[in-house]
């Protein structure tokens, strides 16, 4: 019976590190292979089911996906929620710490089924799915613990990197990291309700508040392996003492399996081997039998008492306990050494090499930047769950939540900014980790070249160069495509050039408006697209592309 529990828990561990790692990785160490513990999790997988497709791309649509998970759950039930569901593991690891704090073992009871809220917040997911993609964000587990990972956990990770590069700089690299407080609130909001409801209540928000789990808790009612009482049964209730999801009725003799997560406790603490995991076969069948009598344990005969030169020393157990759980989170969020140097430390600051202005007109973007691959604004906001995994895999950091710019539908789905930072030219991460494919993923670094997320205007009124009659240049220089470029501007005498643009050539990088240094509004900037397009190629991709020099460039 300890065989299903200790696979159930190796499986989870394996998963919840992989997963926890894909979001804590800054250095892209982490292999790539890894990104299909994120692709496997069920909301992504219902965002992008496509019933009309052939075998060879079946897992790719999603429709495979959802429907091993199905079949999974009809065998063995509630396996995902036990094994594969971040959020659920780190309430089992709430549930675990606890225990080593207390310093014994948390006691549950069999409580019924909230039926209303259980059915009634399903409900809300599956209108959302059709609708409102802002409830889907809000209801489902996973994309939760996506936000939890990046704006809780991750923050204390770089933390403890940055202090590990202070303290050892020739092993450790320096990492700028930010928080958005929105997303912060909403995620250390999740974190207080699910780890009060882990500690007191074991599985409550997974049989009660999760969707997910009520969607799979409906197909698990007809699941061929179940947990089940044996005629040995005395009613002792130890097995639901030890059942975190609340299901067992030792005094009824039966067990709720639409509730039951698989975690097999109840297997490992039964003294008289009383209940098993296994299909329905007829001598597991309860009957009026009695059951036989247990035979009571003789008592211990009692030790001598040792003399008191040999007496031993009191431990403190709990002291213990904490140390090592202090020990063990120190060691969790220190990085691992090694891996190329990915992320760059952006800074929204000017460069202080360049002449500083203050704008003289301001602007507002018309449409916000969306992140490659999302296409147009309603897909996007069709598909996109919020896990916020891309947002912490950009090594440009330029990736932010979303508050009223994508409406009250798209709350905290991610939009571009580039303040910290720049699309990189050659980068596709944030559509390769997508996994509800909202970010359509880009196949090759050619399509990425002429990816058009926004247009480029440029504000004549707020340059440095008409403003200061003071050489710049920075934003042609670092355009990858040509779409910026320079101009003679006054007098031939004081050689100025000032930027020139051809929204045609522009794919939206946001490199020029990221190091203009004008303040508060650029003198440069991309304006977002409702739906992306494709810019013009800024030469013949057959022939090799000439370097243009200027003669008393401005830096």
């Amino acid at each position: 019976m300890y065989f299903f529990k200790w696979l159930r828990v190796i499986s989870a561990v394996v998963f919840f590190a992989a997963i926890s790692a894909l979001v804590l990785d800054f250095s892209q160490t982490v292999p790539r292979i890894l990104h299909w513990v994120a692709h496997f999790q069920i909301t992504p997988a219902i965002l992008i089911c496509d019933f009309e497709t052939d075998f060879k791309t079946l897992f790719q649509t999603g429709t495979g996906i959802l429907v091993f998970w199905i079949i999974l759950t009809l065998l063995f039930g509630r396996i995902y929620c036990s094994v594969m569901c971040p959020l659920g593991i780190l309430q089992d690891i709430f549930s675990r710490t606890a225990k080593l704090l207390r310093g014994k073992r948390l006691r549950f009871q069999f409580r019924s089924e909230m039926t209303k809220t259980r059915y009634g917040l399903l409900a809300i997911f599956v209108i959302g799915l059709i609708s409102f993609p802002a409830t889907v964000s809000i209801l489902d587990p996973y994309s939760h613990f996506g936000r939890v990972m990046t704006w809780i956990f991750r923050p204390v990770y770089l933390m403890g990197n940055n202090i590990l590069a202070w303290m050892a700089p020739d092993g450790f690299y320096y990492v700028s990291t930010y928080i958005n407080l929105p997303a912060f609130l909403l995620a250390s909001s999740i974190l207080l309700l699910v780890g009060i409801l882990s500690i007191l209540f074991g599985r409550r928000y997974c049989n009660t508040i999760c969707p997910v789990g009520t969607m799979l808790g409906l197909i698990a009612r007809l699941s061929r392996y179940k947990i089940r009482l044996k005629t040995s049964c005395i009613s002792c209730g130890l097995c639901e003492r030890s059942c975190k999801g609340e299901c067992i009725d030792s005094k009824n003799k039966t067990v709720d399996s639409s509730r039951c997560v698989s975690c097999f406790n109840c297997l490992s603490t039964c003294k008289r081997h009383s209940l098993v995991y296994s299909p329905p076969l007829p001598h597991f069948t309860v009957t009026p039998e009695e059951p036989e009598p247990l035979l009571p344990e003789p008592p211990p005969e009692p030790l001598p008492k040792p003399h008191a030169a040999f007496a031993p020393i009191p431990v403190r157990v709990g002291n213990q306990r904490r140390q090592f759980l202090q020990w063990s989170i120190f060691s969790f969020v220190l990085p691992t050494v090694g891996g190329s140097v990915v992320a760059s430390n952006y800074s929204s600051s000017p460069d202080p090499s360049l002449p500083t202005g203050v704008s003289r007109v301001s602007y507002k973007k018309t449409a916000p930047i969306l992140p490659p691959g999302a296409g147009e604004q309603k897909r996007f906001r069709k598909k996109c769950t919020a896990c916020h995994l891309c947002v912490s895999k950009c090594p440009a950091q330029i990736l932010t939540p979303s508050t009223v710019e994508l409406g009250l539908a798209g709350f905290l789905q991610p939009i571009v900014q580039f303040e910290r930072g720049f699309c990189n030219y050659d980068c596709t991460i944030c559509t390769e980790v997508c996994p509800s494919r909202a970010l359509t993923k880009i196949e090759t670094i050619d399509e990425k070249h002429l990816l058009q997320i926004g247009r480029v205007i440029f504000l004549q009124e707020n340059c440095v160069v008409n403003t200061q009659n003071s050489s710049c240049g920075a934003c042609a220089e670092h355009c990858p495509t040509g779409a910026v470029h320079m101009i003679p501007y006054g007098e031939p005498s004081k050689a100025l050039t000032i930027p020139e643009v051809d929204a045609e050539l522009c794919v939206g990088c946001g490199a020029c408006e990221h190091v203009c240094p004008v303040r508060p509004f650029r003198a440069i900037y991309i304006d977002g697209l409702e739906k992306h397009g494709n810019a013009k190629p800024a030469f013949d991709p057959n022939e090799k592309q000439q370097e243009i020099k200027l003669d008393d460039f401005g830096f």
